[in-house]
Order: structure tokens, then C-alpha cells, then sequence
């Protein structure tokens, strides 16, 4: 996979998960996984159409996921995943995805995105029709991790 079609998500994700939630984070190693590829118990889904396409999949454990809603919502303690704190989850993506197009679109490569949607449960597979998904860990100081699995047919 082309470095012109990773960089714009580490570099959003990282400086909107840093200013979000006011700590450090960095990028760990990168690796790819095979299709189908299990996930962490919540996972925003966001779908990518137009110069490229594939789909994006940030993947947390719920602890992260509490943590990150937490910090959305200028510090309102969250122990526990209800509709609001996943609508807080699902606009972090929103806003990486967001600014990631704004990227591509300033280096003259047009892409859509779909909504987020949102995945809590446990043992999930995904399954990205044979693409190689390549994932991009993002550490964050707290502990918490969360991985970009990046599918993408050119």
C-alpha cells in the first residue's frame, strides 16, 4: 500500500486523539492482517468511495472507548458505553475521517466517506473482502491504544 494513502490517517489521527484527550500518543508498529481480522470490543466503521475506496476501522477496547468519550465530553466521567458516549465515539471518527479528506482533497485526490457506524461486542471478526488491511496502532500515554485497520483498493 501506497505511503501517499497512509500518512494523512496517522498524522489526523494522532494530532486529533492528542488534542482531544490532552495527552501524549504515538504511533506504534505498523503490520498488516489478513482478512477475516478479529478487533478490539468497539469498533467505528467508516467507509471510503472515490479516487480510492475501502474502509477504515478504529478499533478500542471499551476501557480506551470510555476514556476517549470522557474527554469529548469535556470531562463527564464515563465508566460505562450508553447511546451518548457512543455518539461521542463515533464523531472522534467522523472528525479523523473529516479531516483526512480535507488532506486528500488538498493533494488533489477526491474521496467520500460514509457515516460512522459503531460496533460494541465481543470476538468480532471482520472481514474485508480478501484486502490486506493494514493496521496503524495509536499508543496513547494513558495505557489506552487504538488500532486504524486501513482497507483500501486503489
Amino acid at each position: 500500500m501506497d505511503a501517499k494513502y497512509i500518512n494523512p490517517f496517522i498524522n489526523v489521527s494522532i494530532n486529533l486523539v492528542q488534542q482531544i484527550c490532552n495527552f501524549e500518543v504515538k504511533r506504534g508498529q505498523i503490520f498488516i492482517k489478513n482478512s477475516p481480522f478479529t478487533a478490539d470490543n468497539v469498533v467505528i466503521i467508516i467507509g471510503i468511495a472515490g479516487d480510492f475506496r475501502g474502509q477504515v476501522f478504529f478499533s478500542m477496547d471499551e476501557k480506551t472507548a470510555c476514556s476517549i468519550a470522557s474527554a469529548m465530553m469535556f470531562g463527564m466521567e464515563v465508566t460505562a458505553l450508553d447511546e451518548m458516549s457512543k455518539s461521542a465515539i463515533a464523531e472522534l471518527g467522523n472528525m479523523i475521517m473529516g479531516n483526512v479528506s480535507t488532506e486528500f482533497y488538498n493533494e488533489g485526490t477526491k474521496i467520500d466517506i460514509t457515516p460512522p457506524t459503531i460496533l460494541v461486542g465481543t470476538d468480532m471478526n471482520i472481514s474485508t473482502k480478501g484486502l490486506k488491511t493494514l493496521c496503524v496502532p495509536i499508543e496513547m500515554q494513558n495505557g489506552g491504544k487504538i488500532e486504524i485497520d486501513l482497507s483500501v483498493a486503489e
